[in-house]
């Protein structure tokens, strides 16, 4: 049987794998990429060159994968059921879901059962700027001493995409918020997310509106209080891409961002998302 070889990055996250793209849906690999996934939360498979076809095959023997609807952008990728993450768009809406990954948050909050993993690979490297940072809530939620576990138990929090566009724009048009608010309109969770697995996350980042129950103020203090300690290096990773590098990541216990570039860096990526399996508790 083929082998993964496996190296951690950082004490809390990380995990480099080698192998060849042509082995990588080899009988018994894809188990061991999500064991390997469930203990270090980001996979980093340096320079791996896979080919979308290979890259679409490795996602479905993972799981099964999210279709394409409100990132598809007629592009050839797009086609293959594949999202290309660029700056080169030209509709409104597609720029803003790319420029929105500038800020650290949880990919799926809009819905009951957020995506299980997300695979990104490099087609194009940023010629400057463009880094992916990953924030393992796991590791963040448990360093929360026990105090302060207890004071976020049972709070709840609204999340929504016009709390992303507020961080795009000074100024929202009311037709701003129409188009927000179709796409994922505001929706309640619980702050704290115990997962079945017996780990703990928070529902937190750029889609976290606001606290239930809470003055503005006091709700907006909380959440950015534990966006700043959640964000701390000693629980990130932070990504440098090189063209055909493949990064596989486990989206319900991470924060994850793009670094600020601009579209003369030509960074290209294509994206696959994994279904769900874990509801958040309500």
């Amino acid at each position: 049987m083929t082998a993964l070889t496996i190296e951690g990055i950082t004490l809390l996250i990380g995990a480099n794998v080698h192998i060849a793209a042509d082995d990588v849906i080899n009988e018994g690999i894809p188990s061991q990429i999500l064991q390997a996934l469930g203990t270090y939360s980001v996979l980093v498979f340096p320079r791996i060159h896979l080919n979308d076809e290979q890259f679409i095959a490795l996602s479905n023997h993972l799981g099964e994968k999210e279709a394409v609807k409100a990132t598809a952008d007629g592009s050839a990728p797009s086609d293959k059921g594949v999202y290309r993450i660029s700056l080169d768009k030209d509709d409104k809406t597609q720029l803003e879901y790319v420029k929105g990954n500038d800020f650290w948050h949880m990919d799926g909050t809009s819905y009951k059962v957020p995506g299980k993993a997300t695979l990104l690979k490099c087609e194009s490297a940023p010629s400057e700027g463009g880094d992916t940072g990953f924030a393992s809530l796991f590791a963040a939620y448990d360093a929360l001493p026990p105090q302060r576990k207890q004071q976020l138990e049972n709070m709840r929090v609204r999340h929504c995409l016009a709390a992303v566009g507020r961080k795009l724009y000074e100024q929202p048009t009311e037709d701003d918020y129409r188009r927000w608010d179709a796409v994922f309109p505001s929706t309640e969770h619980p702050l704290v997310w115990k997962q079945r697995d017996g780990r703990t996350s928070l529902l937190i980042g750029a889609t976290a509106d606001s606290i239930v129950g809470l003055p503005e103020d006091e709700g907006t203090a909380i959440l950015q209080e534990l966006l700043e300690w959640c964000t701390q290096e000693r629980f990130t990773y932070r990504h440098h891409w090189q063209k055909g590098d493949l990064v596989i990541f486990n989206n319900p216990g991470l924060l994850h961002r793009s670094y600020p570039y601009n579209d003369a860096a030509g960074r290209v990526m294509h994206r696959t998302t994994l279904k769900g399996t874990e509801a958040i508790a309500h």
